[in-house]
């Protein structure tokens, strides 16, 4: 199954095509920029275009996108605009697409990296990539994001299909994808929130394929698999 994965920028927008049979191997990748000297709007488009090539040229099952940080500084809105493009372009396509922020995705990593100490590194990220993919070269860093937001788009959409077993995710997968929980009070009774991704259909993945071409309603929430289900209240 190929999974495109993406790290918008508009300085440097990485992009990986990712095969999870056997290790995982890169079937493509790269990377391009726009200038500031451009009309603004013309780098959006451009990536859009990007997006497009790509899905027109690899016939992908679904689509992973590393989403902005909200109010993260002046670049969280170009961040969040670049990435409605590119949106646009895979809802078109009606492909199956999840968001990883920044922090979930480094939460993933630092597990791959023995439970690292400290700040990851773009460099943390790349020999995550090189261990994962059994490959000592090191591969841009723009591309590594992308990896890593393949892989676990990957895994993720396996899992909610039924063909990933979740005894098989790592600790870090296991909470991201069907275990977070958000704690909050509220009249002096501890409310629990579920907000790991699989409980977070039409908020932080779109089964776009569900969609029929010329409608854009959004499909109801797909039921969980029952032995996800079965796991879950196994754990309890």
């Amino acid at each position: 199954m190929l999974t495109l994965g993406l790290d918008p920028s508009l300085r440097s927008y990485g992009w990986v095509i990712f095969d999870d049979d056997g290790h995982g191997s890169i079937i493509d990748r790269g990377h391009e920029g726009t200038l500031k000297t451009q009309v603004p709007v013309t780098r959006y488009i451009h990536f859009r275009s990007l997006v497009n090539k790509l899905l027109d040229r690899w016939n992908v099952k679904s689509v992973g996108i590393e989403s902005p940080a909200y109010g993260a500084g002046a670049f969280s809105e170009r961040h969040f605009g670049l990435m409605m493009f590119s949106l646009e372009a895979i809802f078109n396509h009606r492909k199956d697409v999840i968001l990883f922020d920044p922090s979930t995705l480094k939460f993933m990593i630092r597990a791959g990296l023995n439970e690292k100490i400290g700040a990851i590194t773009k460099y943390d990220v790349q020999k995550y990539v090189s261990l994962d993919t059994m490959n000592p070269k090191l591969i841009n860093n723009d591309e590594s994001d992308a990896y890593c937001v393949a892989k676990f788009a990957s895994r993720f959409f396996k899992l909610i299909d039924g063909n990933l077993d979740p005894k098989q995710l790592s600790s870090a997968e296991m909470r991201v994808f069907i275990n977070r929980t958000k704690k909050s009070k509220s009249n002096n009774f501890l409310k629990i929130k579920k907000t790991a991704h699989v409980f977070r259909e039409n908020s932080r993945f779109f089964k776009f394929s569900k969609v029929p071409p010329g409608n854009v309603d959004l499909p109801d929430k797909a039921y969980i698999d029952q032995r996800l289900l079965k796991f879950l209240e196994h754990q309890k």
